[in-house]
């Protein structure tokens, strides 16, 4: 059976999970500006390492929660590492058959793959330690027309829900023992099936959420109150600043 869907907010109790979810989420974007900017494969794998203990030590994630979504992020890190293994052109340095690994490859495959594994682990530290409702109201507190705001936390509030569909026709085919066949031909099928599955349950609870908008008169005033509000403290931005810190030093250390 599954573990569980893994895009959900895991513990509020936590040093990250009590910080502003807009700091959070500039957080996010530091990560992501400076990761474009580091020209060293060991500036990435610094970064990758920080996040690691971050997401434990601040975010109280689990290892093994941190494992079992961490396949998806390094296989994806893989897949392109290796496409510029074999595609940046450059003085060939050793050969493979057919295949041709060139220097130019050798160095910046190991950047784009900590490139895209860092950016993708800081989006899922943010949804481990965010309240999705939190970051909603404090997008509207910004400037957000909260019709936006609520859309952003409609799409972040459904994609633990597709994952639990996805995750139980899964299982559903594990007990039928149909999961045990291995060919492409039926793989390709159950990903048809996973597909149509969530298609239509995803279309069915649109509709549901548009007629119980509509029902609560949704949009019909300009200004919207909350019941409850985040709470913003200066001391929230030591996690952006801590992180420029740190990215900048690794900047110029690579100049150097």
């Amino acid at each position: 059976m599954s573990s569980g869907p893994s895009l959900i907010l895991l513990d509020r109790d936590s040093y990250l999970g009590r910080v502003y979810p807009l700091v959070k989420l500039a957080w996010v974007f530091l990560v992501a500006v400076s990761l474009f900017l580091f020209r060293s494969p060991l500036s990435g794998a610094t970064m990758f390492v920080g996040l690691f203990a971050l997401a434990m030590l601040g975010g109280k994630v689990k290892l093994s929660r941190i494992a079992t979504s961490g396949r998806f992020i390094l296989l994806l890190g893989l897949l392109l590492m290796l496409f510029h293994l074999f595609s940046d052109p450059g003085v060939v340095a050793y050969s493979l058959g057919p295949f041709r690994l060139t220097d130019t490859g050798l160095r910046q495959g190991p950047v784009f793959f900590f490139r895209l594994s860092v950016v993708v682990l800081a989006s899922f530290i943010l949804i481990w330690t965010t309240d999705t409702r939190d970051l909603m109201v404090s997008l509207a507190k910004a400037g957000m027309p909260y019709r936006f705001a609520y859309a952003v936390f409609l799409a972040l509030r459904f994609l633990p829900l597709i994952q639990q569909e996805v995750d139980a026709v899964r299982d559903a085919h594990r007990i039928r023992g149909r999961a045990a066949r291995t060919s492409l031909s039926h793989r390709a099928r159950l990903w048809g099936r996973y597909v149509f599955t969530v298609l239509i349950n995803g279309l069915r609870k649109a509709e549901t959420t548009s007629v119980s908008l509509e029902t609560r008169a949704f949009g019909a005033f300009p200004i919207r109150s909350y019941m409850k509000e985040p709470l913003f403290r200066r001391r929230d931005l030591a996690l952006v600043l801590v992180t420029a810190l740190l990215a900048a030093a690794l900047l110029v250390l690579e100049r150097r």
